[in-house]
């Protein structure tokens, strides 16, 4: 009896020792970031109705000034005059992260390059308030709530994949796509922290970094054989949402299509769903009378503009914006 008390004492004191030195660990870790960083990544939780893991553009600041993806300068929400504000919005497809870090460049900064160039004295600024695995429910959302304070002329917008992908987590499709963005996966860290581990460590600003977090999260059951009716409805009703609310705020609108290289597939079947996913864009696009561009046909199958099926290259994203700073100079005159 003596040695099994001796044994759980020696398993407690281990258990408090090794919390004790992760304690020490964590705070030795942040002591040596600078700029006020510390153990903990910055906050993405700006906005009380979406739940992602990455921040919808624009972030905010310390000081209440606003952020758009990859600009340095904040962007005042008062338009300057004699400046025409276009906002693209849509998942990673259009934050071009992994571009940006290896390249510095997104489509919405070469599509900012090429229009200033015929601008006839125009200021033309082009903000980018793309994110990662953002799908219409989000933007939807971004676009009615805190897009619009912005004074935008145009926006452009393009889902496909993460709308499409909805489908396939658990058995049912939500109407607020709850059924995919309550999985740890894709749900914001600040709302974990309280009740899960990985919550905690994809606080990490070092282990978010390295993408640690995502890789040891729950995706949940995934279920390509789900009947997709559903989550076509829903895409729609998303779509038309985003055409109506930009009408009844005097914001043009371009729908785009979302190209993809066919470089890989989940599922049989899955090719059908992407060409269908694009057609309803189109369909929406039409029945809603706004600007369709069809970046799918476009920007074709190359492989030298991705770097995966639906990432693009810096080729790529050079092409795309010269695609579309064509289209809006034959729509926008």
């Amino acid at each position: 009896m003596q040695n099994i008390s001796k044994t759980i004492l020696i398993n407690i004191l281990i258990l408090f020792g090794f919390f004790f030195i992760l304690e020490i660990g964590a705070r030795f870790y942040a002591s040596f970031f600078v700029e006020g960083k510390s153990f903990f990544r910055e906050s993405t939780f700006v906005s009380p109705w979406i739940t992602s893991n990455d921040f919808p553009p624009p972030k905010i600041d310390e000081n209440g000034k606003y952020y758009f993806r990859h600009k340095t300068k904040p962007t005042p929400k008062q338009k300057p005059e004699n400046t025409f504000r276009i906002i693209t919005v849509g998942g990673s497809t259009t934050a071009n992260e992994r571009a940006f870090y290896s390249d510095e460049a997104d489509y919405a900064i070469e599509l900012e390059k090429l229009l200033s160039q015929n601008s006839k004295g125009k200021n033309i600024e082009v903000l980018n308030a793309g994110a990662d695995a953002y799908s219409t429910a989000q933007s939807l959302i971004n676009i009615q709530f805190r897009l619009l304070e912005f004074e935008p002329d145009l926006i452009i917008l393009m889902h496909n994949v993460n709308d499409r992908s909805v489908n396939y987590f658990g058995k049912v499709v939500e109407g607020d796509y709850s059924n995919k963005y309550l999985e740890e996966v894709f749900l914001n860290p600040e709302l974990q922290v309280g009740y899960s581990f990985y919550g905690f460590i994809f606080q990490s600003r070092l282990l978010a970094k390295f993408g640690l977090p995502e890789l040891l999260a729950s995706k949940g059951s995934i279920n390509y054989d789900n009947n997709i009716e559903d989550g076509i409805r829903i895409f729609k009703r998303n779509l038309t949402s985003i055409s109506q609310i930009c009408k009844q705020n005097g914001v043009e609108l371009i729908l785009l299509s979302q190209p993809n290289s066919f470089s890989k597939f989940y599922f049989e079947g899955e090719k059908e769903q992407i060409i269908l996913y694009d057609q309803i864009i189109k369909e929406v696009a039409e029945a809603n009378e706004v600007i369709f561009v069809d970046m799918f046909s476009e920007m074709g199958q190359d492989k030298e503009l991705f770097v995966d099926p639906v990432h693009y290259s810096l080729k790529g994203i050079q092409k795309f914006a010269k695609i579309l700073s064509e289209e809006i100079s034959a729509n926008l005159e």
